[in-house]
């Protein structure tokens, strides 16, 4: 008999474990979503995917660009996939001297980044003003694309390798018996389970509290706007970085979106998000971000009278060393993990699903995936006020070591 394999979540995560395990053939696969297929808070990313060279952004990037491209051949469905490229803005001598090290590892790896000077920066965005910064790294390696239609690409290629994807089934409950999992509570009612795999984003810690698991996550206030400017910019304009002001950006629909990792990022009770929280935002806080945005200003001085289109502010949840919590939990046999993204579950999902797709049939992993153990941070991860100070500081802390 196969292994009954529930997936709990449908955001970009789950739905990329539910194709990488059906694919693999791990078992029974069944992918349940409280709602729709996105609809937590993979519907508001900005879709954003760079190269970076770090260890935690060189594979996992370069391995969710090669399945955005099988996805598209396979299932025939659109991800949005665009192609173009990132200006790396330095306004410190600290961060010209980070990006030169990335041209540098990227002229080693084949990459062809190169520096652009001012009348290029502008001509590839108008709205720049290149005398604020002190250098532009141009990284080819970078894009955007449509969270919804890349987890509908995942779904669409689940189903075709056998998976079953069920919307409007909301886990209430875990079941586990004698240290093993059982299954899950859904709507009321059982269903039996030989694997679990909770990726249920800012859900999974409230989930599995009642087994004695203490996940080290916790979620924080993401913003971003979108801004009405003049000239209008085109789709393929370059994407913008500047990790002295917290800010990254790119066309939107002719606009411009501006987002910021901000610091002393606000943090969100998981207890306190009404329910349902579906395709659903917090209110805007103009506040919170308004260092960055004059940070923004200098760079893009027309926002300082742009019109402001949309302000989205949705959850995301963090852990206190920015990185994911992706694999087994040791307590419960057959309980794994896949959440806590940190605000990059679009491009981590491919790597995400592998990793849990391996971790499932007991195969070894291509690369070290010991700094995701779920179980990483022990005891201290039962503490919800440490974890709500460190999730606050990590939201910053990525772009402050520009390693996210």
């Amino acid at each position: 008999m196969a292994r009954r394999i529930l997936i709990i979540g449908g955001g970009v995560i789950g739905a990329s474990v539910a194709f990488h395990l059906a694919e693999a053939g791990a078992g029974d696969v069944t992918l349940l979503e409280r709602d729709k297929l996105g609809s937590g808070t993979t519907w508001h990313s900005a879709g954003n995917i760079t190269w970076k060279p770090s260890h935690f952004h060189d594979r996992p990037i370069l391995k969710v660009l090669k399945t955005v491209e099988r996805l598209e051949k396979l299932t025939g469905q659109c991800t949005g996939w665009l192609t173009t490229g990132r200006q790396f803005l330095a306004v410190s001598a600290h961060m010209l001297e980070t990006f030169e090290g990335f041209a540098a590892v990227a002229a080693e790896r084949g990459i062809k980044g190169r520096w652009i000077e001012g009348a290029e920066a502008r001509r590839l965005n108008p709205l720049l003003d290149p005398a604020a910064v002190k250098g532009i790294w141009l990284n080819p390696v970078s894009g955007r694309l449509d969270p919804a239609g890349l987890t509908a690409a995942y779904a669409k290629a689940a189903r075709l390798a056998g998976a079953e994807i069920r919307e409007g089934v909301k886990v209430e409950a875990v079941i586990e018996k004698g240290g093993r999992i059982a299954g899950v509570v859904a709507n009321g009612e059982r269903i039996d389970a030989d694997v679990i795999v909770v990726a249920a984003g800012l859900w999974s810690r409230a989930l599995l509290l009642p087994l004695g698991i203490s996940l080290a996550q916790w979620p924080c206030e993401h913003m971003y706007l979108i801004t009405d400017l003049t000239p209008r910019l085109p789709r393929e304009t370059p994407s913008f970085v500047a990790p002295d002001y917290l800010v990254y950006g790119r066309e939107e629909v002719g606009g411009f979106l501006v987002g910021f990792f901000d610091e002393n990022a606000k943090t969100r009770d998981p207890a306190s998000i009404p329910d349902p929280f579906s395709f659903t935002l917090f209110e805007p806080d103009a506040d919170q971000i308004a260092p960055n945005y004059e940070g923004a200003m200098r760079l893009f001085p027309a926002l300082e009278k742009a019109p402001v289109r949309r302000f989205i502010n949705g959850p995301e949840t963090f852990t206190p060393d920015g990185l994911p919590l992706v694999g087994p939990i040791p307590e419960i046999e057959g309980l794994f993990v896949a959440t806590a993204l940190n605000s990059a579950g679009v491009t981590w999902s491919a790597m995400t699903g592998e990793a849990i797709a391996r971790d499932v049939m007991g195969r070894e992993h291509d690369f070290d995936v010991s700094a995701l153990d779920p179980s990483r941070f022990g005891e201290e991860s039962r503490d919800t006020a440490w974890l709500a100070q460190m999730a606050s500081a990590s939201v910053s802390m990525g772009y402050r070591k520009q390693n996210r």
